[in-house]
């Protein structure tokens, strides 16, 4: 079977992101984290709604192809990346479960999406996604919602790569993903463990660093008692405060 189906074929799989039965006005979360729609808005979403998996390493759409879908994660993680015009890449963002990868208000995609590992996606046809998303405010409300926060994730993005340090960098880094992965906690206990589903290569992309700095960055936080490595993919952060000012005293 073809990686896209058919919406009839997905027509059973996608409905169980229907909630039960309640007044057309109420809102009600439909398929991913924070996705927020009123009943009847749920309903018909789940009629163009299809679902998929990426394989690891593979693209999901390419830079400046037209849109046609409109994709949100499920679950995963996939790295976002412009190519530059020397033919290397640059990675912009990581895609975590929940975010909103598309746009729905533009023609085109603005970089190419690969997945780090196995994901599921949800996808929806974009100009009838978009009718929906006109009648629906509370629809519009966390789709935007979403893409507000994509856009306070690229400013400081931009503020790391202009003014960071090295080792600021790679510290604020370890603390953003898991401020991801845990959501609802402020402060995080000693020993949390995160996981990195991107290799070296691409922190050190996504950081404007080199492998080689990265990895230095993460000896010195290991041998100052900050972190331990349990696995290359895992970092348990013994200590996030200390952490905080490490990074802080190496500020320009």
């Amino acid at each position: 079977m073809d990686m896209v189906t058919s919406i009839n074929t997905e027509h059973s799989r996608t409905h169980r992101y229907l909630p039960p039965d309640r007044p057309n006005n109420d809102i009600r979360q439909f398929g991913v984290s924070g996705l927020m729609a009123t009943l009847k808005s749920c309903t018909l979403l789940s009629d163009i709604a299809n679902s998929r998996t990426l394989a690891a390493g593979e693209t999901l759409f390419w830079e400046d192809d037209p849109i046609q879908h409109i994709y949100f994660l499920v679950d995963g993680t996939m790295k976002a990346y412009k190519l530059l015009p020397n033919g290397r890449s640059q990675i912009t963002r990581f895609i975590t479960s929940g975010d909103i990868i598309t746009s729905p208000l533009t023609n085109n995609y603005a970089y190419s999406a690969e997945a780090l590992g196995s994901c599921s996606i949800l996808q929806f046809p974009q100009k009838r996604f978009n009718n929906i998303l006109a009648n629906d405010p509370s629809l519009l409300k966390s789709v935007f919602g979403k893409q507000s926060i994509e856009l306070q994730q690229a400013q400081k993005q931009i503020l790391l790569l202009g003014r960071m340090p090295a080792i600021e960098r790679v510290s604020n880094f370890l603390l953003e993903i898991a401020q991801r992965q845990n959501p609802k906690t402020t402060r995080f206990e000693a020993g949390l463990v995160i996981t990195l589903p991107m290799a070296r290569a691409d922190i050190a992309d996504y950081l404007g660093l080199t492998i080689e700095t990265v990895s230095r960055a993460f000896s010195k936080f290991r041998r100052d008692g900050l972190i331990d490595l349990p696995r290359p993919n895992l970092v348990r952060l013994r200590d996030q405060t200390r952490l905080r000012e490490q990074s802080a005293s190496h500020a320009s």
